[in-house]
């Protein structure tokens, strides 16, 4: 018998055989498939940790690499591709070149002399290499082109849906936010001179969240939200609504959105399509922002759900997710937010203590209960300037998810100050949460810190405390009060009889 010939496996091939290994795949079965010895395969299992961190920093997976050999400057290396992944984030175009005088100005910080770093073309290729980099002209970067290639884009979607004969609850679109979930407008906390007023910094408490619906609305999974905690405590005991994933910056990183497209997205959908008797395929459109996978990874593994980017710089146009359903969710948060601030007559009168009480617990849920009230009519309109065919809509039914009055709330939060309307609608439609995310860009400094110091920005939530556990007869005694006044004030007989079945469910469960 002929010796076997050896192989190198790529890391993306070495991944492979780790999903194997999980599935419980034998060993023999493995060597035949990719061509190596048994001790091989037990190696990989071995490094199955060190495999999976490396990939889950890189931009856009292992790409050919077949090692997890290390830079001769790590520390340089991290803190470029943490700047450089800054920049992907704010759509700013990066040349190799700019990449190269950025490492040689890191090296000189970490070095602390004038020993010389030559940042050559060899060091740049092995940089993309390392990181997955396919690219760094980021393509569309003439946004007077972006009108140019929708048609084409739609019309190459359309040839797609007649191909798998595709019907709206098989098409879906993601799409991420991020929201400042403590932020009230600014000057009802502080003047604009006082920009370091104390009440400041913790309005800057960021999440990100993603909405993913089908094109009818009909199947709405649970939001993606990721902080900056892997597990709060304010999170202790409780059973979410939501698929929450903690990330230091609170970004969708490639990892994260991986992750949530095989343990959530796939397995939701299918669910969804056997429970309605349609073929189990699907696809989910997607913008090319750098916290995505390749096309080649979000696809399951028979290949019948997949993911398709729309061309770059057409978000605001055509991503069905950007016409108004994130809004949606933001205006209704806020008026949620405003709400809850005005009912806590304890601390109704300090500010920011009030807000401080406002943990991640009550943010998931407030986010996911505003996900529930996005209306399917909403979401089929989202789509019209995608695919105006592609879902019948009815035009002339009242929309009234935007109509959200703040005015009288932020008069009565804060009765003294002087707010513009234009002022409370950039609040209110999450267009502060963009601003003030440019603005949250890290420094050299601040990478340099965060390179050399590992999970500097791990959130410790001390000024939280454990929530404590509520008795039964707590609940009761809540639930009979929230019956009674909803007796008094509310107006609709169906919130009112909710209210009482809950009650009564909970009497009977005791």
């Amino acid at each position: 018998m002929a010796p076997r010939k050896h192989v190198t496996l790529k890391l993306q091939d070495k991944l492979e055989v780790i999903k194997l290994i999980n599935k419980g795949t034998s060993y023999s079965a493995i060597s035949r498939q990719f061509g190596i010895g048994v001790s091989t395969i037990s190696d990989i299992k071995k490094n199955k940790e060190k495999l999976e961190k490396f990939v889950s920093k890189t931009e856009n997976g292992p790409g050919k690499r077949k090692t997890l050999k290390q830079p001769e400057n790590p520390n340089v290396e991290s803190a470029v591709f943490m700047w450089f992944i800054q920049q992907r984030r704010l759509h700013v175009p990066v040349s190799g070149e700019m990449l190269c005088e950025k490492a040689r100005s890191f090296h000189r910080q970490f070095s602390k002399n004038n020993h010389a770093f030559n940042a050559c073309k060899g060091w740049l290729d092995n940089f993309k290499k390392r990181h997955g980099i396919r690219r760094l002209k980021i393509s569309g970067e003439k946004l007077s082109s972006k009108e140019d290639s929708i048609k084409p884009f739609q019309e190459e979607f359309e040839q797609l849906v007649i191909q798998k004969k595709f019907k709206a609850e098989q098409i879906y679109n993601a799409d991420e936010s991020g929201l400042f979930w403590r932020m009230l407008p600014d000057h009802t906390l502080v003047s604009s001179t006082e920009k370091a007023a104390p009440g400041r910094k913790i309005m800057k408490e960021r999440v990100t969240f993603m909405p993913c619906a089908n094109a009818t609305g009909n199947h709405k999974l649970r939001l993606l939200v990721v902080g900056k905690a892997h597990k709060p405590r304010a999170f202790k005991s409780v059973t979410l609504p939501v698929y929450y994933r903690g990330q230091k910056n609170a970004w969708v990183t490639r990892d994260l959105f991986l992750d949530w497209f095989n343990t959530e997205f796939v397995p939701s959908v299918r669910r969804h399509l056997s429970s309605i008797n349609f073929p189990m395929e699907a696809v989910l459109l997607l913008d090319n922002c750098p916290g995505h996978p390749s096309v080649e990874e979000l696809r399951s593994e028979d290949g019948n759900i997949f993911a398709m980017f729309l061309p770059p710089n057409t978000t605001a146009r055509i991503q069905p997710m950007d016409q108004n359903v994130i809004q949606n969710i933001k205006l209704n948060y806020r008026k949620t937010l405003l709400t809850n601030i005005l009912a806590d007559e304890e601390n109704g009168n300090d500010l920011v203590v009030a807000l401080k009480k406002i943990n991640l617990k009550d943010v998931v849920f407030n986010l996911a209960n505003c996900w529930l009230s996005v209306s399917s009519h909403l979401i089929k309109m989202s789509w019209k300037n995608f695919s105006p065919h592609l879902v019948a809509v009815n035009e002339t039914t009242e929309v009234q998810e935007g109509s959200i009055i703040f005015t009288p709330l932020l008069v009565k939060l804060t009765p003294n100050t002087v707010i513009s309307e234009d002022e409370i609608q950039q609040w209110a439609s999450g267009g502060c949460d963009e601003e003030i995310q440019h603005q949250e860009i890290l420094t050299d400094d601040e990478i340099i810190q965060a390179v050399t110091k590992e999970d500097i920005e791990k959130e410790k939530d001390e000024e939280f405390l454990p929530p404590s556990k509520v008795s039964a007869s707590e609940a009761t005694k809540a639930l009979t009060t929230a019956i009674e006044w909803a007796e008094q004030n509310v107006e609709s007989c169906e919130e009112v009889m909710l209210l009482s079945v809950c009650g009564t469910r909970h009497l009977i469960t005791k």
